[in-house]
């Protein structure tokens, strides 16, 4: 763990030095901390005015509080964040953020993320004029979708994580914890092709550092009391990775009719120590939003913001009118493990089912938390959302999957199933808070209270699997 810390720092480090490089104009960060001062003077003096400071809090720049959940049983992380965006001409935009949280558990989180994008957006061979008195403005520049750049490193330690075993047929009874850290240092980059098809490629590279450690105190066991080397493959040592990742993804509005968001994705996990630990993974994820009024509203995030940036629902919340905001959500993801000889996947490293994974996602949430796991996942979904009054609306979540050690026990039998319903809270029309209730699966119930990630952060963080 100490050398992970060294190595967090050393990286934090570089990149504030990059960042230093980049952003050369003092003179606008100083104008950005008066600007934001003048705003928490005036709104945080008066009664009045409480609502206004407390959003000033939480969404200005460049410092603000943070919070959010860290992962599943792991409790809410509490701490600050810097963000910085600066324009270079018509050419590059960039967004440095950093932040550091603690969580009620004694997790915590930490990082550097530097995001940069080309905002060149005039099609080549437009040739914008003064027009002729009397004649039609021509029409504007073609918008270009833009490359994205990220520059990252984040540490993240989780004190309270569950293990059942692998595979589709575990027990409950075989329940242990275990605690993790993990640095993320690399970066990635989306380059929109064929101009506004929707269609981009994908690259990342990244470097992993893993330390599992075992969870004493509690009634629970720790992993290595229950599990050995061979029934949690990892366990015994972490080496290194050099994780590599290409593909491409397809992002594309139809009207007001569909919004269809999937992307293919191929990993390499390159052991750098133990080649016995290295693998390939394949992800296709396949979501689609069909809205059920046109016109209702726009997304709160923004895929050009950085991981502390806040949407602009809550920035600017009179951007949406309509008092009917509702969706039907499908989705189909598929995750398999290409595993060369006697190589084994790190269980850590494995993909999970039940209650929500270790980036908060919700899959099979009757499930207690991380119960299924394994190298293979399949998994599908169908939900709706509408609003009801006021910021209050309902939802309702059906899931259908599996995990499977092999490629050839990933089929369509042994389904697992789980249904949720309940409340959102919705913020300019958005459910920001689910408040639900899961059953179904055989395994009882579960209540869910769960903050969209979107709502302190409106850019996706590196994955910690």
């Amino acid at each position: 763990m100490t050398n992970n810390l060294g190595r967090l720092i050393l990286a934090l480090s570089c990149l504030t030095a990059c960042t230093t490089l980049l952003a050369q104009d003092e003179g606008q960060l100083q104008s950005d901390f008066r600007r934001e001062g003048a705003e928490i003077s005036k709104d945080c003096t008066a009664v009045k005015t409480i609502f206004g400071c407390l959003q000033e809090l939480v969404t200005g720049q460049p410092l603000h509080f943070t919070a959010g959940s860290i992962a599943p049983q792991n409790g809410v992380g509490f701490g600050g964040a810097f963000v910085f965006d600066k324009n270079y001409g018509d050419t590059w935009r960039t967004s440095t953020n950093l932040d550091a949280v603690v969580s009620t558990n004694g997790s915590w989180r930490a990082g550097a993320y530097l995001k940069l994008i080309r905002t060149s957006t005039q099609t080549p061979g437009v040739i914008t004029t003064r027009p002729e008195p009397g004649t039609a403005p021509p029409p504007p520049p073609e918008l270009k979708p833009a490359p994205e750049f990220n520059l990252y490193v984040q540490a993240e330690s989780l004190n309270k994580l569950d293990y059942y075993g692998l595979g589709p047929f575990t027990s409950r009874q075989n329940l242990a914890s275990f605690g993790m850290t993990e640095v993320v240092a690399g970066g990635n980059v989306t380059y929109p092709v064929f101009g506004s098809s929707g269609l981009a490629l994908y690259g990342e590279l990244n470097g992993r550092w893993v330390d599992i450690r075992g969870r004493n105190g509690d009634s629970i066991p720790s992993i290595e009391q229950l599990y050995s080397n061979a029934t949690a493959p990892g366990l015994a040592q972490q080496p290194a990775f050099f994780q590599p990742a290409e593909g491409v993804k397809f992002v594309r509005g139809f009207s007001d009719h569909l919004q269809l968001n999937y992307s293919a994705t191929v990993q390499e996990f390159v052991a750098i120590s133990d080649s016995q630990y290295s693998f390939g993974r394949l992800n296709l994820d396949f979501a689609h939003d069909i809205p059920l009024y046109r016109n209702q509203k726009s997304m709160p995030s923004k895929p050009d913001v950085g991981p502390d940036e806040s949407p602009d629902v809550l920035v600017n919340p009179q951007r949406f009118t309509r008092n009917r905001e509702g969706s039907i959500g499908l989705r189909a993801l598929l995750v398999e493990s290409f595993i060369p000889g006697s190589n084994v996947v790190p269980f850590y490293l494995q993909s999970t089912l039940g209650g929500a994974d270790i980036a908060g996602d919700q899959v099979l949430a009757s499930f207690p938390d991380y119960r299924f796991r394994a190298p293979n996942l399949l998994l599908f979904r169908a939900s709706i959302e509408h609003s009801i009054w006021g910021p209050v609306g309902a939802m309702f979540m059906a899931d259908t999957g599996r995990v499977a050690l092999t490629h050839s026990d990933l089929g369509f039998d042994h389904f697992r199933h789980s249904y949720a319903a309940g409340l959102t809270i919705r913020a300019g029309g958005f459910p920001m808070v689910q408040l639900l209730f899961a059953w179904g699966g055989g395994e009882g119930t579960h209540t869910i209270a769960n903050i969209n990630p979107s709502i302190l952060g409106g850019g996706s963080r590196p994955s910690l699997y």
